[in-house]
């Protein structure tokens, strides 16, 4: 029996020393949230250069508040509650317009948070009302969900609605649209996965390279689709047929992105040229920061990549402002492009608060 003492001097320092990493990263947190707040974009560039307004429904806000919903569940400061509050009494917890389109569910993630907290069981119609079509869908996963956001907009959605409804030909449609999508969406060669199929090699996509000849697979898209893992497991069953599968896909996904995390703890928008474009980007590095800082956390991947978690959240500390603006993130783009620390947007400043939900835990 191996008997270690520690001196009662030494267990009030750590101690000490815990409460303010905690406090830290609470303070961090709520400073990124309220200068967020205060500060949703309300208009973006599209390609073609027309500007496009951002609804309250749009996934731009609907990843915001679904992250603010993360840190209150996370933390119960009501400063996150009230501003939920105050989000849902603007959208009536309903979806975006389009049924069918990812992008337009994602809001519903933050509501089925705390729509009970909220009192307002109405919510659940709401929800359903947007989410029963999926059901009758006879499109393939690679159909409804062809580009790799997709994945973390509205799988953990359906997830969610299932569990809260009870209803569990929710999980089932979800299981079966996200392995059709995966599998489309997947690069054997190097175990990434591209955003859509207009990176995809010929003749199946359009072979979309990089500068330096290389594959694209952007930072973002893969951060999305490895961070829709640990939201949708929240809400299956632990006997869930393939519950396995998912946490099979994890591993080896998080095994291949941590070979790109850069000296200064964060990831380049382009995986494989990153020279083309050396800046940091904030989004993509918090993805990965969440959702490799809850593998750790709930016992799926072993303390070699705490290291690489504990870089990318002293990096991402970083890219915020003295007055709580989270820079360098990529504008609304669906590949690798330019980011300076003047770039900023409201889903920048949600997936900051899941990482720093995970954090929290990992100290």
């Amino acid at each position: 029996i191996l008997i270690i003492n520690i001196s009662p001097h030494k267990i009030w320092h750590l101690q000490i020393g815990y409460f303010m990493q905690h406090q830290s990263i609470t303070q961090l947190m709520r400073k990124v949230y309220l200068w967020q707040k205060e500060h949703q974009v309300r208009w973006v560039i599209r390609s073609q250069g027309q500007r496009r307004y951002l609804k309250s429904t749009d996934w731009e806000r609907g990843v915001f508040w679904s992250g603010v919903a993360a840190a209150w569940r996370e933390t119960q400061d009501e400063v996150y509650l009230n501003g939920l509050a105050e989000y849902t009494l603007n959208t009536g917890f309903r979806a975006g317009p389009l049924l069918n389109f990812a992008d337009d569910q994602v809001c519903l993630q933050s509501y089925l948070e705390v729509y009970q907290t909220l009192g307002c069981d109405d919510a659940l119609q709401y929800a359903q009302k947007a989410l029963e079509p999926m059901l009758t869908s006879e499109k393939r996963g690679r159909e409804i969900w062809w580009w790799a956001d997709a994945l973390f907009m509205a799988a953990p959605t359906l997830a969610a609605f299932g569990a809260n409804s009870q209803q569990p030909a929710y999980w089932e449609q979800m299981d079966r649209f996200w392995w059709d999508a995966v599998d489309f969406l997947h690069d054997p060669e190097t175990g990434l996965y591209y955003r859509d199929k207009r990176y995809m090699p010929l003749p199946e996509g359009e072979d979309v390279r990089e500068q330096n000849g290389q594959k694209v697979f952007w930072a973002r898209g893969i951060g999305w689709v490895l961070a829709a893992i640990p939201r949708l497991l929240a809400w299956l069953p632990q006997n869930f047929p393939s519950r396995e599968r998912y946490l099979a896909q994890y591993l080896l996904l998080a095994e291949q992105v941590v070979k790109y995390q850069s000296a200064d703890g964060l990831w380049r928008t382009s995986l494989l040229d990153p020279e083309h474009f050396p800046e940091p980007e904030s989004s993509a590095s918090a993805l990965f920061c969440y959702a490799l800082a809850w593998g750790i956390n709930h016992g799926v991947l072993d303390d070699k990549y705490r290291p690489v978690v504990l870089r990318a959240w002293q990096g991402l500390t970083e890219c915020v402002d003295e007055k709580g603006k989270l820079g360098w993130v990529q504008i609304p783009a669906y590949n690798p492009r330019r980011v300076d620390a003047r770039h900023n947007i409201d889903y920048g400043a949600g997936v900051f608060l899941l990482a720093g939900t995970e954090m929290l835990n990992l100290i």
